[in-house]
């Protein structure tokens, strides 16, 4: 059933996630394209309060949220463009963790019949804000519900038109990966038929001829006689034999055969390559250019890229990548806000700075996400840039932790309980007592 603007909501997910199975390019587009805005290193920064920094480490640990996120997450926001995470709701028969302790999240199909999404524009504008309930309706009757505060909603597009639901981000690859690998498998049946087809043999068969008996066949025997010598190559090659009749006719009315000759012509292995070559190129750029704006080097395709074009071409794609990372953040900011306020309670308050007696509502505190770097950026000019913000106070030392791809919260640990470096010129240790004073001082 086709959609307002094309295929349904419904179609796209269910040829995105049929694609990531069976076309090979698809699933490696799609996980690069996940790797390339999560990879292996998520992580969240270290929190002034010590009760707000209690409650994030023991969410993020119990849902081991980082393997969540790039095993799981990533790919199915890819896929489906939605992403749908639900708390332990009583109403539904789930035991309500105690607010000592994290609690357990899910990730509901929104692509199983009975989802739906009941949204409100009075709530918000956006997808994540206009959600104000989860549904589920079994096939056997069963009816789930996810109240405010009991889930967490994400939606790529979602909120458009004030349409809370999201379309698939990897779908607009969808035909021409199917395009590309469709190519490469003709390109493939070519070579093979090339493979086994050695030559062409153009033979001259005579109109008038006639057969072992002397009964006239048209050159038939005669034809056979000349091909019968290629029936002894082998198996994966072969020459194809070519009848040519002349047809020349003097005045006199008899044939001439003096300008038809026998020829047997070797074909070139693979004509056209260079061709079938920049085709498929050009539509492995597309399909990066749909995924993400992956330049063809991302792919495993060099083209014509030097060192210099390539960090030019990567531009744009960082631009998106920023985009889709801020997304994400404001997925899991979601997420956790409901994990706190359901621990701490929704009125509860916490220290954002150091030695302050001001404290802040959760929903006013930025969660610190620490996403991989994606910048065109050199190292050597990020460590100029938080080198010079360090020296006049910019940054804390843990936004250049962050920025210079560490984790703030991991390093922090490791640090606490560390002896403060000596100043240049100190010694670590007081010095030994000089040799000839009998060991008094």
């Amino acid at each position: 059933m086709a959609g307002r603007y094309g295929l349904s909501r419904q179609q796209c997910r269910e040829q995105s996630r049929a694609l990531y199975f069976v076309n090979g390019l698809f699933r490696a587009v799609v996980d690069i394209a996940g790797a390339f805005l999560v990879g292996d290193n998520l992580t969240y920064g270290r929190f002034t309060d010590p009760g707000l920094q209690m409650i994030v480490e023991d969410f993020w640990e119990a849902n081991s949220f980082s393997e969540l996120v790039s095993e799981r997450l990533i790919t199915e926001w890819f896929l489906d463009g939605e992403v749908a995470v639900v708390f332990p709701s009583e109403a539904n028969g789930d035991r309500l963790p105690g607010q000592d302790e994290p609690a357990r999240i899910g990730m509901l199909d929104v692509g199983m019949a009975g989802f739906s999404a009941r949204a409100s524009t009075a709530r918000g504008a956006t997808a994540g804000d206009m959600v104000e309930q989860l549904r589920v309706d079994t096939a056997t009757g069963t009816k789930l519900r996810w109240n405010e505060g009991e889930f967490a909603w994400a939606a790529h597009l979602g909120g458009m038109w004030n349409d809370p639901r999201g379309w698939s981000v990897a779908f607009p690859a969808a035909d021409l990966a199917t395009a590309y690998i469709a190519l490469m498998n003709m390109r493939l049946n070519v070579h093979h038929v090339q493979q086994r087809l050695l030559a062409v043999y153009k033979a001259v068969v005579d109109p008038e001829g006639v057969d072992a008996s002397g009964l006239p066949d048209g050159g038939a025997y005669e034809f056979g006689l000349k091909t019968r010598t290629f029936t002894r190559l082998p198996d994966q090659g072969g020459v194809l034999p070519v009848g040519i009749y002349p047809g020349y006719t003097d005045a006199e009315g008899g044939r001439r055969y003096d300008t038809v000759t026998e020829s047997i012509d070797f074909l070139r292995p693979a004509q056209g390559a260079a061709d079938a070559a920049s085709d498929m190129r050009l539509i492995l750029r597309m399909v990066g250019l749909a995924i993400g704006g992956l330049p063809e080097h991302f792919l495993g395709e060099g083209g014509n890229a030097t060192r210099t074009t390539a960090a030019s071409m990567g531009l744009p794609s960082v631009r998106l990548s920023n985009k889709r990372q801020a997304a994400l953040a404001g997925l899991f900011t979601r997420i956790f806000r409901r994990e706190i306020k359901r621990r701490a309670g929704p009125d509860a308050r916490f220290r954002t700075v150091k030695g302050s007696r001001k404290r802040l509502p959760i929903d006013r505190i930025e969660l610190p996400w620490v996403f991989p770097e994606i910048r065109e950026e050199s190292l050597q000019e990020i460590v100029a840039r938080v080198s010079l913000a360090l020296r006049n106070g910019l940054i804390s030392s843990e936004t250049a932790t962050a920025d210079l791809g560490y984790d703030p919260a991991l390093e922090g640990e490791r640090l606490e309980g560390q002896a403060p470096a000596p100043a240049p010129g100190k010694p670590t240790q007081a010095p030994p007592n000089e040799a000839g004073n009998g060991g008094k001082t």
